[in-house]
């Protein structure tokens, strides 16, 4: 299976043209702080822990129905083993398309230091994607923020890129 028994997961909530997704492990899912491209990926249980924000997208709320402050992902005692991405384009060598932000981009750079930090080994950047958002190379403009994905999961199968992605996904 594409989640090489992977415990603990970053997750994202679909939007419209974004393929739906559902698992039942520890999730962190993002929550936009600011218009800086400052994003925070809080754990949550359910969806029930989700509040719509101004653009009407779930995240969820800093603090549980309790009271108390959600996990964030960069205090939290474990690795993340596996981040799903969104984007609205892919190519086979690993290029995303997302909405312009750069919250993800910003979000993986800074984790990616946080691992080293912690010699933690680097999660497996994974985007779902529908066959026909991937174009061809060299239609995606890059960045040199721009982090890129080690695979892509579509409804067709399994697009290893990185040799980490080949690897694990072999």
């Amino acid at each position: 299976m594409w989640t090489c028994g992977c415990l603990i997961f970053f997750f994202f909530f679909s939007l419209n043209q974004e393929v739906d997704v559902q698992i039942k492990k520890k999730l962190y899912v993002p929550r936009v702080e600011d218009k800086n491209s400052h994003m925070r990926m809080f754990n949550i249980s359910s969806i029930g822990d989700l509040i719509p924000n101004s653009m009407n997208i779930l995240e969820p709320a800093p603090l549980d129905g309790d009271g108390i402050q959600r996990e964030d992902v960069m205090d939290a005692s474990d690795p993340v083993d596996l981040l799903l991405l969104p984007g609205l384009a892919f190519d086979r060598s690993g290029r995303r398309l997302g909405r312009g932000g750069g919250y993800y981009d910003m979000f993986l750079t800074k984790y990616r230091e946080l691992c080293v930090e912690r010699q933690w080994e680097l999660p497996l950047l994974v985007a779902l994607s529908y066959s026909e958002q991937i174009v061809d190379e060299g239609v995606i403009n890059v960045t040199p923020n721009d982090v890129p994905v080690d695979a892509l999961v579509t409804p067709d199968g399994v697009i290893a890129i990185s040799p980490v992605a080949i690897g694990k996904m072999s």
